[in-house]
């Protein structure tokens, strides 16, 4: 199944802010609370809480990021 090309950024963003808020989930979550008990739910917790919280901002600020980029680089 393939989605439709303009798409394309919104399924970019989800993607790059869920592989990006998930690793950073589980190793706050090993910092702050430790391999014990408990620890794979609090993971759970915290990484849909980080994909939720970074989904709408990944979807503002990458266009903004991109438009910003093209603006000072020359090609």
């Amino acid at each position: 199944m393939k989605i439709n090309k303009k798409y394309r950024g919104v399924v970019f963003s989800c993607l790059a802010a869920a592989f990006i808020s998930i690793p950073i989930a589980f190793f706050m979550v090993l910092i702050n609370y430790g391999f014990r008990e408990g620890f794979f739910i609090a993971f759970l917790k915290s990484a849909l809480l980080g994909t939720a919280i970074s989904v709408p901002l990944a979807n503002i600020f990458i266009p903004l990021a991109e438009k910003i980029v093209n603006n000072i680089v020359e090609e």
